[in-house]
């Protein structure tokens, strides 16, 4: 009777030897969020922390992290930043002075200063309808004179009917312009736009835009 407890304890302690003891999903919640706030474009990120979520039973966070992954891979955000960026350099380099070297002779130059283009018109494009990627289409196909996009953002919770361009008093001409070319109603602003002098706010009609 003896042997038989000793060996059944033998073999209780052999087999909690091989046990591995997984870390609860809480624990495994913070790393995956900061994973996602130093790569916010990395869906597979968002994705990983929607499963740590689902694993932990908060289900509506989950949810909502998957729906963040899903929209980054239906999307290219990276793109957008990159022409973002872009549109932000040429319209530095086109603000420069710049200089102009003209020979006159064997010996003779002159050297002419070009004066700073005109200031181009910042221009800030605003998804009010939850239609993936509907601000960043509009800011590539908008090529309009003294007109530049400088920032894309949204307008939560995505539930503006009609679309508009609001504008400063000083940029009435530019926005009557623009409204002419896409068809869109002006709502002149007092206070000034942030990021940017003129604002289109894209509503649920923006997808008959062209």
């Amino acid at each position: 009777m003896m042997k038989q407890s000793i060996l059944i304890t033998c073999v209780l302690l052999v087999a909690c030897t091989n046990v591995q003891v997984e870390a609860p999903a809480e624990d495994k919640i913070t790393p995956l969020e900061q994973a996602c706030m130093r790569d916010p474009l990395d869906p597979q990120r968002w994705e990983q922390l929607a499963e740590a979520l689902a694993v932990a039973g908060q289900r509506e966070r989950a949810a909502s992290m998957y729906l963040q992954a899903a929209s980054l891979r239906a999307h290219d955000a990276r793109q957008d930043y990159a022409i973002l960026k872009q549109a932000r350099d040429e319209a530095v380099a086109d603000n420069m002075p710049r200089t102009q070297v003209r020979r006159l002779g064997p010996a003779l130059v002159e050297v002419l200063r070009i004066p700073a283009a005109p200031d181009l018109v910042r221009l800030e494009i605003s998804n009010g309808n939850g239609i993936t990627g509907a601000a960043a289409r509009l800011a590539r196909s908008l090529d309009v004179d003294g007109l530049k996009t400088v920032r894309l953002s949204n307008v939560k919770p995505f539930v503006v009917p009609n679309s508009r361009i609001e504008y400063q008093h000083d940029q009435q001409k530019m926005a009557q312009a623009l409204s002419l070319r896409l068809k869109l109603p002006l709502q002149q602003r007092r206070n000034s736009i942030a990021y940017a002098d003129m604002r289109i706010v894209l509503g649920h009609d923006a997808r008959y835009l062209r």
